[in-house]
């Protein structure tokens, strides 16, 4: 079975902001937010960072054969590092693009620039982060148009974390506005969608707007850590056979969200959460969910 991790963080230091606050690699898996420090990656990490390097070895320790590198506002900015791996590794790995989608047509000119110039793909958005200096835009208010008409143009792939109601309402706007864009709503949209305590109508109703569009997907990141549960991870393997049901096989990629989730589970207990762990999943459709969904979109 061939493994292909969409969802994996690469970053020679941390230089981002979360909830309004600077975070800032310090050392031993530890940054500080803000004034605080607090732990957010395993202390084995030294340096606190996440090299291309030290994810291309636990790929090779477990077997996964490519990754995409996914941006991140909450690790900064850092679209010339992974497009130098990109280049670099070129059969391995694949790296999303990040912009400050709140500059509008400025943004949407440094996408095409990126698109034109690097082997970058798609771009992120991370809502909580992405717009938490202006929390009340919307993904589809006007002045983000010119970014989605470039993705659309391009027929780049747009990877989003919802984090509100409304941005399950929007991901149906959008997937419906531009069909040439593949959207894939990360950790099955969770905190927008259900959270530790319960599930949630919005679950539902975001597996529904992906069963009904062709160019919308999901990937199965970081589930565990909205339960608070320990490895086998049952609950999680509950959700994401939930999701299988209503969408089938050809809708679901699964991903790590590598180095954060380790601090939850190893690398290869990330994958075999569903490898193993779904029992109600057929081998030949975990294949597709494991590798061939990710290797028709994003590496063909």
């Amino acid at each position: 079975m061939e493994i292909v991790d969409i969802h994996a963080h690469v970053y020679e230091n941390i230089a981002g902001i979360t909830n309004g606050l600077p975070i800032v690699s310090r050392s031993y898996g530890k940054a500080s937010v803000g004034n605080e420090e607090k732990f957010i990656l395993p202390p084995s990490f030294l340096h606190s960072n996440s090299t291309v390097e030290t994810l291309l070895a636990h790929m090779e320790y477990c077997g996964v054969s490519k990754a995409i590198m996914m941006a991140n506002p909450l690790y900064g900015y850092h679209n010339v590092y992974v497009a130098k791996a990109a280049a670099t590794h070129e059969s391995k790995l694949k790296g999303v693009a990040l912009v400050d989608v709140l500059k509008g047509q400025k943004a949407a000119d440094e996408l095409e620039n990126v698109y034109r110039t690097t082997s970058l793909i798609g771009m992120k958005i991370e809502v909580n982060s992405t717009f938490q200096c202006a929390p009340d835009t919307r993904m589809t208010d006007k002045r983000l148009q010119p970014v989605w008409e470039c993705c659309n143009a391009y027929a780049q792939p747009v990877f989003i974390h919802l984090f509100r109601t409304c941005d399950v309402e929007d991901f149906r706007t959008l997937a419906n506005s531009y069909p040439n864009i593949s959207f894939v709503a990360c950790h099955l949209g969770a905190d927008a969608s259900f959270r530790q305590g319960g599930d949630s109508k919005q679950y539902a109703e975001l597996l529904d707007i992906i069963s009904g569009h062709a160019n919308a997907y999901a990937d199965t990141s970081t589930v565990p850590d909205y339960y608070e549960e320990e490895y086998p991870f049952q609950t999680s393997i509950e959700k994401i056979e939930q999701a299988y049901k209503t969408l089938g096989p050809e809708k679901l990629m699964w991903a790590s969200d590598y180095p954060g989730m380790l601090n939850m589970a190893t690398y290869k207990q990330l994958i075999n959460l569903l490898v193993n762990g779904c029992k109600n999943i057929p081998a030949t459709h975990k294949e597709w969910i494991m590798g061939q969904n990710a290797n028709r979109l994003f590496f063909s």
